[in-house]
């Protein structure tokens, strides 16, 4: 004769209800543990991230640097060869001219450039940060393609200046010759528009990032660096 099931009693039932009140438990905990570790995973790969990015950064100044270093060298050559090239008594005049004309413009170019490489920074700091740098990014490839333009233009002036100073009437060929300047001019003047524009450009974006997520303490000290590329572009020309 089978016997009756007995019911659990009152204690029985209490321990298995703290038996899966455990289970529940370490289950509970176990999951909290794996979502830290993922969380710490997580930490450490961004920080492994930007650890990447300031030693690239930090990489792409020191080329610059390196890159203005050679550009200046370069630069203090042909003004010397300039000199050595165009020594007669003659020459002067025409010479002294060129020579002073082309040393300010090749000293605007350097400026303008040491500010372009400055802003390409501050660009790739606001990017990391979320900001819309698209615009700022191509005003500042025009200024760059513009400085380029007023360089290679410069380049050709030590030949222009030989062939004006050696031809029979350098006074006439020399008013010829001044379109050469006026071309390298309109280059350094169209670079620092841009570059005007990139600021610009830059702070509406900045602007428009700060209202939407940046903090208070945050938007004052990114307005006051837009505002100090601001000053320096008005200043370069």
């Amino acid at each position: 004769m089978a016997h009756a099931q007995t019911e659990p009693t009152q204690q029985e039932r209490f321990e298995q209800m703290q038996e899966e009140a455990a289970e529940r438990k370490a289950e509970m905990e176990e999951a909290r543990e794996e979502k830290k570790e993922e969380m710490e995973e997580k930490r450490e790969e961004m920080e492994a991230n930007r650890e990447d990015k300031k030693e690239e950064m930090e990489a792409k100044r020191e080329e610059m640097g390196e890159a203005r270093e050679e550009k200046k060298e370069e630069m203090e050559e042909k003004r010397e060869e300039r000199k050595a090239a165009l020594a007669e008594r003659t020459q002067e005049r025409i010479t002294n001219l060129a020579a002073n004309v082309s040393n300010r413009m090749e000293a605007a170019i350097t400026r303008i450039r040491q500010i372009v490489d400055r802003f390409e920074v501050r660009v790739a700091t606001l990017q990391e940060k979320g900001v819309d740098t698209a615009a700022a990014e191509a005003e500042l490839a025009a200024a760059s393609a513009h400085l380029d333009d007023a360089e290679n233009t410069i380049a050709s002036i030590d030949a222009l200046v030989t062939s004006v100073v050696g031809s029979e009437s350098p006074r006439e060929a020399w008013v010829a010759g001044k379109e050469t300047f006026t071309s390298a001019r309109d280059s350094i003047k169209a670079s620092h528009q841009s570059l005007r524009n990139a600021v610009e450009a830059l702070k509406a974006s900045a602007s428009q990032q700060r209202d939407a997520t940046t903090s208070a303490d945050n938007d004052e000290t990114e307005d006051e660096e837009v505002q100090s590329d601001t000053n320096e572009a008005e200043a370069a020309e």
